[in-house]
């Protein structure tokens, strides 16, 4: 159901679409959203079946903002509201908006270091 309105998103439809196609019944969509289920199951009951990196993937995704975050952090909420009993669906909440900011955080150090590993580059520092 949050798929199906991301995709749709006129803000971050686009890099849903660029990452994993327009169908959601794609084996690429697929495995993206047993990945998800895993990851929340992890995070919400202590599963281990989540053995990836949430975070290493979307560093390859150009242009995300901290606008596309808190939209996805707007989409996720409304969904969660929907589907889910409202205390729920505040944990869910609770949990999209620690990690839509510890994606940005991350996002923006990987390309701080990137930056800073061209200065070096360009400069001949090796430190």
């Amino acid at each position: 159901m949050f798929y199906h309105k991301a995709l749709e998103d006129s803000q971050i439809g686009h890099y849903f679409q660029i990452e994993l196609g327009d169908d959601l019944e794609s084996t690429e969509w697929v495995e993206h959203i047993d990945l998800l289920v895993n990851f929340w199951a992890s995070v919400f009951m202590g599963e281990e079946r989540y053995k990836g990196d949430p975070y290493g993937p979307h560093f390859t995704i150009i242009g995300l903002e901290q606008k596309d975050f808190d939209r996805w952090v707007e989409l996720f909420t409304q969904i969660a509201n929907e589907v889910y009993t409202p205390e729920i669906a505040t944990l869910l909440e609770e949990k999209g908006i620690y990690y839509a900011q510890d994606f940005m955080r991350r996002l923006n150090t990987a390309r701080n270091e990137e930056d800073l590993k061209g200065l070096k580059s360009k400069i001949g520092w090796e430190g």
